[in-house]
């Protein structure tokens, strides 16, 4: 990282403070759920409603990606937005200085909701800067840095959200996280002057209908064969890791494996594994496999995910928490090579929709599997879905090669 500080110090700044920014975005998740669960009424809707606040912005993030394309001063609209941010968190800091109620659950996570989508929003209109300032041979470990750095902070937010409400109450929470909204806007103020040139270079498309821009941006990613195949497995690899959650409590409370170990550390070791092996992979995604195709990477994560099912059948937890694990690490070698591929093919002006588009497609599908592997633990299917689900990502790649090859 010291490496890519010393040639490419703008983009390492941009980076940071995008990075820093993430904090807040999941700083809050705990104390609103925290809330929700504390409803003597529709405490069971609330958490739905709040976890609905948190994955729809990303859902909707193509359309705000688009719409970031368009924008002419990227600068001041990266300021702008954070500030639009603090504003909101000293609102949700006033409300949650009130008694708990569903109404006011209610508003809290809809200005959280805002909060999130002006976060997808400045994320987009920060991405094409990434095409100018970094060069071709540091790209992949530019986005190396983003996936880890988003990895750590994600988990560093939702551990420090918890740990501060052991000692503050949530409105002084709120008003931490508008604070850091704050410190982010001045940030990116002090940061614009030395990307007034870098902004100048970037082409900002001709005004077109939202609905246009959208189909354009569809269309680009589609014709890109290789690179849309390899998207639908990572989505799908998404999906299975959401699942696999869930599934692994259900299982853990019947297995008679490890029962030295409590219920709860057993379910930390799949979630523990899963993040720091993807953590490993983004850190190792230079120096491990340099010359091996995405499509074979993706791959070796599907024969994984496939063993994890066959694993579940047979119901061996150590090798259920082996292949996870690998299939983790592999995710996370795979994820900033692909996203090197996406900026690296696509023009600067389209890059803020096509990136958005990629997140929407990465994080639609771990919420439905969460869902419906539980349900279908009840009937006795999951463990046999999971196998099916494995096949399929499998055929899916060998497709491909077979498509490649001829």
């Amino acid at each position: 990282m010291q490496k890519l500080y010393q040639t490419e110090p703008l983009f390492f700044k941009l980076a940071s403070i995008t990075l820093f920014s993430k904090i807040g975005d999941r700083l809050f998740y705990t104390a609103l759920l925290s809330s929700a669960t504390l409803l003597t009424t529709h405490s069971d809707l609330a958490v739905i409603i709040i976890s609905l606040s948190e994955t729809l912005p990303l859902l909707l993030g193509f359309i705000l990606g688009s719409l970031a394309d368009q924008c002419l001063n990227k600068l001041k609209a990266l300021s702008q937005t954070s500030l639009l941010r603090c504003f909101f968190y000293l609102v949700i800091s006033l409300l949650a200085g009130y008694s708990t109620t569903f109404t006011f659950i209610l508003m809290i996570a809809w200005l959280n909701f805002c909060s999130d989508l002006l976060g997808n929003y400045a994320s987009a209109l920060a991405t094409p800067f990434t095409k100018i300032l970094v060069s071709a041979e540091q790209m992949q470990q530019a986005q190396s840095f983003l996936s880890m750095g988003t990895q750590l902070f994600n988990v560093l937010a939702t551990f420090l959200g918890s740990f501060l409400l052991i000692f503050i109450s949530q409105s002084h929470l709120a008003l931490i996280n508008a604070l850091l909204f704050f410190i982010v806007a001045l940030a990116f103020r002090k940061l614009s002057p030395s990307l007034v040139q870098a902004q100048s270079t970037l082409l900002v498309p001709a005004k077109i209908s939202l609905s246009q821009a959208l189909k354009q941006n569809f269309g680009a990613l589609y014709h890109q064969h290789t690179l849309f195949i390899i998207l639908l497995q990572l989505t799908l690899l998404n999906g299975f890791f959401g699942g696999l959650t869930p599934i692994f409590a259900l299982f853990i409370k019947e297995d008679p494996q490890l029962l030295w170990i409590p219920l709860p550390l057993k379910l930390a070791l799949l979630s523990g594994l899963i993040t720091s092996g993807m953590i490993l992979g983004n850190f190792s995604c230079q120096k491990l496999f340099p010359k091996a195709t995405l499509t074979f990477l993706t791959l070796l994560a599907d024969l994984l995910a496939l063993v994890t099912g066959i694993a579940f059948n047979t119901q061996n937890i150590y090798l259920i928490l082996c292949s996870s694990g690998i299939a983790a690490f592999l995710l996370g070698i795979i994820a900033p090579r692909f996203s090197t591929q996406i900026i690296n093919t696509f023009p600067v002006t389209q890059l803020g929709g096509i990136v958005t588009i990629v997140n929407s497609f990465l994080v639609i599908m771990p919420p439905l599997t969460s869902l419906l592997f539980p349900v279908l633990f009840s009937f006795d299917l999951a463990y046999l879905c999971l196998i099916i689900y494995g096949i399929f990502l499998v055929l899916l790649s060998f497709l491909e090669k077979i498509r490649l090859f001829s």
